[in-house]
């Protein structure tokens, strides 16, 4: 299907350099996980998880779908310079004041809910990554096919913050550091990448019309609202965990769910470097797009078998490597999600529903997803505790891949 010889350097090429990111982002939780479990202990790993879990909101609401909308506008006019300008200014003006939009619920949260009053300070430092996400630009690059930008301002980035981490935190009333350090290098980074853009692309900053920014707070309505709805059946689990359970118990948990987590994003390096691609394929030769989404979600289906089969089988060797001592709750939970693993063709599916410009149906999935998790969520946890929260994901990742099978049906017609 990739007859020019120069599209599959360039594709096998963005493969390899987000993979290669990828990898570090793989390697330094495996470094900073066991560090952060044995100084700060099982408990106020719990806390920061819970803090990460509630920004982790906010995060993607700034992200706005921006990440693949953004993206393929970037694609379609990456020889326009006026035009890159136009959609840099527009996406980063809507992105701040989204910032400015989810620091104002923040701070609501903080005078309403008792137990994130009492850590406000660690909240708030984690909310600085936030401003950097806003800052970053990944979707500008992804679009541009340029990821080994991202792959340099990233690696920086998680490097210098291991290092400090090392450096700093070195007692449990260090806590607050992690948080802090994350985010300010987050916000570095972000000014950087944008400083570099106006030199490697000449694409400056203006002011943008009012009609761009309604644009694309339009262009990307439906797909901000699944990824916003997707939260609500993912890591808003742990918000709500941290509010009914005691921190040592979202830690187990929440330790389980960052190991399937970062198992899951192997597949993302592929994701975002196909879908740049898949996006000129559809419009210009429909027969030959299908023909290629066919092959590539029966590989798909097979790593997810392949790599969810190990996760099972080594999920004891697993935990005991990341966090430097057995934790048999954890293991036992991050079996459960191994099997919810082999379901999850959502992110492939999902950026096919986007190439063909179907986000309402985007959303349904997303939103029936989340009618079903806010339905069994709290008599899941209050009568299961964290086992039952596990299967309880387990219930939605199958729903999830049901939906996403029967909306993308056409593609095995």
């Amino acid at each position: 299907m990739l007859k020019n010889s120069s599209q599959k350097r360039i594709i096998l090429g963005n493969i390899v350099t987000l993979f290669t990111l990828q990898g570090l982002q793989y390697l330094i939780p495996l470094i900073l996980l066991p560090y952060l479990v044995h100084i700060l202990g099982i408990a106020y790993f719990g806390l920061l998880s819970f803090a990460t879990a509630t920004i982790a909101f906010f995060r993607s609401t700034v992200a706005y779908g921006f990440d693949f909308t953004g993206t393929q506008q970037i694609a379609l006019q990456k020889e326009d310079t006026s035009g890159l300008s136009d959609i840099l200014s527009s996406i980063l003006m809507v992105k701040l004041l989204l910032v400015g939009i989810t620091l104002f619920i923040l701070m609501i949260l903080i005078f309403s809910l008792e137990k994130i009053s009492i850590e406000s300070s660690l909240f708030l430092y984690t909310f600085l990554v936030v401003l950097g996400d806003a800052l970053f630009p990944t979707w500008f690059f992804q679009g541009m096919e340029k990821m080994k930008f991202i792959t340099f301002f990233r690696t920086i980035q998680r490097v210098i913050a291991l290092i400090l981490i090392f450096l700093f935190v070195t007692t449990q009333e260090d806590y607050l550091l992690v948080p802090l350090i994350e985010g300010v290098l987050a916000i570095m980074a972000g000014l950087g990448s944008l400083l570099y853009i106006k030199k490697e692309f000449n694409v400056s900053l203006t002011i943008p019309q009012k009609t761009n920014i309604i644009f694309q707070i339009k262009n990307s309505w439906h797909l901000f609202l699944s990824q916003i709805a997707v939260h609500f059946y993912t890591t808003m689990n742990i918000f709500v965990l941290g509010l009914m359970a005691d921190n040592t118990t979202v830690g187990y948990y929440a330790l389980a769910y960052k190991l399937f987590s970062v198992i899951k994003e192997l597949f993302t390096p592929v994701n975002k470097a196909i879908f740049p691609f898949l996006s000129k394929k559809y419009l210009e030769h429909k027969t030959d797009y299908y023909k290629l989404i066919k092959k590539i979600s029966l590989w798909y289906l097979l790593a997810l078998i392949i790599i969810a089969s190990l996760s099972y089988v080594f999920a004891s060797e697993i935990v005991s490597l990341v966090s430097g001592k057995s934790i048999e709750q954890t293991a036992s939970l991050l079996k459960i999600f191994a099997i919810s693993l082999l379901f999850a063709i959502g992110p492939l599916y999902s950026l096919l529903l986007v190439i063909k410009s179907d986000n309402k149906k985007l959303s349904v999935i997303t939103f029936r997803c989340m009618i079903l998790n806010s339905i069994l969520l709290y008599p899941s946890i209050y009568y299961f505790g964290i086992v039952g929260l596990s299967y309880h994901f387990l219930i939605v990742q199958l729903y999830q891949a049901y939906l996403q099978i029967k909306f993308n049906k056409e593609i095995w017609n």
